[in-house]
């Protein structure tokens, strides 16, 4: 594969190339998109591997053949967006040292979460080691051993107490079988059960034993709620559901307006 020259450090082309190197020795692998004045990368890089140019606001090249794996420009980087990657150690896990600013102490030979871009925990990983705590303002480089299949989505470390635990994946709680089904008269599923178990079978005669409906709205909001309760547990046919016979007035009048007063 050739050297990728002259193209932001983390085009597809770039990042491949970096992948590839790392099987022998580690490398840098930069995920700078933001258009911010930042060129301490660039300074860190003794090999030039790292450009940026005279316009400091321009994404940094890379160029993944001169990188030494010296880990400054991870230390330096003020946005954490460079990692360090090394599969020299064979097939299988990959080591991936990302930048630790964090208080609490991480210990090489315990385990901690490995996090995504989003702060999303990916799995556990075994720190290796822990390098870099007095060097540069206190920023540490943590190497973890992680899986190869989602070794490019590491972008940092969680420490053990900072971390909540992912919960276990538990079944769906079955929905609810008895709800309020008629608000105006308070009439639960299982009462118009009860009513359909002694043979009411059509909405009126439901509606009148149950009350289902007569209350102030006449059914309008619990009429489609109902007939999908009957139909959907086989209570009713579709055809045999019907609708609610609505009387008038349709909607709630008052005493003063029936009898010709103004308000």
């Amino acid at each position: 594969m050739s050297k990728v020259k002259g193209k932001p450090a983390f085009t597809p082309e770039v990042i491949e190339e970096a992948w590839e190197r790392a099987k022998e020795a580690p490398v840098a692998l930069i995920d700078c998109r933001e258009e911010i004045p930042c060129n301490p990368c660039e300074d860190a890089c003794a090999k030039g591997a790292i450009t940026v140019g005279p316009n400091i606001c321009a994404p940094p090249m890379f160029d993944p053949g001169k990188c030494n794996g010296c880990g400054k420009c991870a230390l330096l980087c003020p946005g954490m967006a460079i990692i360090l990657l090394d599969r020299s150690g064979g097939v299988g896990a990959v080591r991936v040292s990302v930048p630790y600013e964090m208080r609490e102490t991480l210990t090489a030979g315990e385990e901690a979460w490995a996090v995504d871009n989003e702060g999303k925990a990916l799995g556990r990983g075994k720190i290796i080691k822990v390098s870099g705590k007095d060097e540069v303002g206190g920023t540490r480089l943590v190497t973890l051993e992680v899986p190869q299949d989602w070794a490019l989505k590491v972008k940092g470390v969680s420490g053990r107490k900072l971390l909540i635990e992912v919960p276990e994946e538990v079944e769906e709680a079955p929905r609810q079988q008895d709800f309020l089904l008629c608000r105006c008269e308070e009439v639960r599923v299982s009462s118009v059960r009860e009513a359909v178990g002694l043979r009411f079978r059509s909405l009126g005669a439901l509606r009148r034993y149950s009350r289902v409906g007569l209350g102030i709205c006449q059914g309008r909001f619990c009429q489609s709620m109902l007939r999908d309760k009957l139909v959907g547990e086989s209570m009713m046919e579709h055809a045999a559901a019907g609708i609610f016979k609505v009387r008038p007035p349709v909607r709630p009048v008052s005493l003063s307006r029936l009898g010709g007063e103004n308000g």
